[in-house]
């Protein structure tokens, strides 16, 4: 077993009252991911990371701790990449994706959009699937959020230049059943 599975599972037993992602929470994420690597794809702009690359922040949080966080989806500028990209990036992201699980508490949500602002991460976008929704922070305008629906548009703006995405493509699978749906679902079988 290599350092970083260790690290993986020494981690997954410290947070086993966690809940797993959702199949909705990751659809969203590989939704976002696609969209942004099929625009990228032969431009220089930068490189789009996956929930398991680290960044470990240069400032500390409110508490006076080091932090280190792992975006759902995030991207880096070209000219923010470090040259060995066989490391953590010790460095904020320029775009840092959330998407919000059931068992996230507002507190905790907020906490990690002031500490993605702190560290200096220029665009947050916070996805909510229960609302198919979108709140846009910038690190120009501090805590003040933009929400975006259906078929707004998310702009890249000047971190991801000419990137636009409509907020209802994110979200193209069907809305959860009612439980009134799932009750007659089952006993139609």
């Amino acid at each position: 077993m290599s350092h970083y599975e260790l690290d993986l599972a020494e981690a997954s037993e410290e947070e086993e009252d966690e809940p797993m992602p959702t199949a909705e929470h990751s659809f969203i994420c590989v939704n976002i991911s696609t969209e942004l690597n099929n625009f990228l794809r032969g431009k220089k702009l930068g490189r789009v990371f996956d929930s398991t690359l680290e960044y470990r922040f240069p400032n500390e949080n409110k508490a006076g701790k080091k932090v280190s966080r792992y975006p759902d989806v995030s991207f880096v500028r070209q000219e923010h990449l470090p040259v060995n990209l066989r490391t953590y990036l010790n460095l904020a992201p320029d775009l840092a994706v959330e998407v919000i699980s059931p068992s996230d508490k507002d507190y905790d949500i907020a906490d990690k959009v002031d500490e993605y602002q702190r560290a200096g991460v220029r665009l947050i976008w916070l996805i909510n699937p229960a609302s198919r929704s979108v709140d846009v922070y910038r690190l120009a305008k501090g805590h003040r959020v933009q929400g975006y629906f259906g078929e707004d548009e998310l702009d890249g703006e000047d971190v991801i230049p000419g990137f636009k995405l409509k907020v209802s493509a994110i979200f193209d699978y069907p809305p959860p059943l009612k439980e009134t749906d799932i009750v007659e679902r089952d006993l139609n079988r």
